[in-house]
């Protein structure tokens, strides 16, 4: 039961054991305190040195080092003291909390994860989307998206216009996305392609503000999460992307350049 209370007030179970002993046996030396408890003689000099730090034991030397406990009244005194200290200190901590929360880096805030299902679900992660303050960077695959929500997606398209919230997007090739990239324009969008050799996305992912959502839209599962850090890194790897895909478009140019020629030929 002593050994509870002791730990209780923040010894750990081997300075609780040794404090008890050396209040049984009085003044000993680490041997003894260790053949009482059954620890280690290094087990017992580590908790010796943590007793003395907090006031428990105190020390005195003549051809070796001997303990002494101090009694549980003079503990008592020194938890009281130490509580009370402990209070101002909390208090004044308290009262420099907006100086710390003004000094903490934002990119460290705690994220934010939200999750959305079914068609429904669906829906409302893209129009959150829509409260973007800036541009929408997307990677997104259009054979396995536009397809799930045709008739919502249009719609879609259109509000992101007229909320003036331009995107700019990388697709893999293919006949879709070619078609989709043809609406640039009309769709507040300026797109790049690259070769599902190279890119061969399932999902949607639009990086936007502090978000980041990934979409599924087969799966019918959407998740969000809002963190600075995280949208940071990830414009970074679409910024990465949009520089291969632009020089994927530049070789694309060339080539049907060299048709042409051809064909005149």
């Amino acid at each position: 039961m002593l050994r509870k209370v002791l730990e209780d007030i923040g010894l750990n179970a081997h300075e609780a054991e040794v404090y008890l002993a050396a209040l049984k046996l009085g003044t000993q030396d680490i041997a003894v305190l260790s053949k009482e408890t059954k620890l280690s003689r290094s087990v017992v000099s580590l908790a010796l040195i943590n007793l003395l730090d907090r006031g428990f034991v105190s020390k005195f030397a003549r051809e070796k080092e001997f303990f002494t406990p101090e009694q549980p009244a003079v503990v008592a005194s020194i938890l009281e003291n130490r509580k009370l200290k402990l209070e101002a200190n909390i208090s004044n901590f308290m009262k420099h909390l907006p100086n710390f929360e003004d000094y903490m880096n934002p990119s460290f805030t705690k994220p934010e994860i939200a999750f959305y299902k079914d068609t429904e679900g669906m829906m409302a992660a893209y129009e959150d989307t829509l409260t973007s303050e800036g541009e929408i960077l997307a990677l997104a695959s259009v054979d396995d998206t536009e397809s799930i929500m045709p008739e919502y997606m249009a719609k879609y398209y259109k509000r992101r216009k007229t909320a003036k919230i331009p995107i700019r997007a990388i697709f893999p090739d293919s006949k879709m996305a070619r078609a989709r990239q043809k609406k640039d324009k009309e769709e507040l969008r300026e797109s790049r392609l690259l070769p599902r050799s190279v890119l061969d996305i399932k999902i949607e992912v639009n990086i936007y503000d502090d978000k980041v959502a990934y979409f599924s839209l087969p799966e019918k599962l959407a998740v969000i999460v809002k963190s600075k850090l995280i949208a940071g890194s990830m414009r970074e790897v679409f910024q990465l992307s949009w520089n291969i895909a632009a020089s994927y478009a530049a070789a694309d140019l060339i080539k049907q350049k060299s048709k042409l020629v051809r064909a005149k030929r």
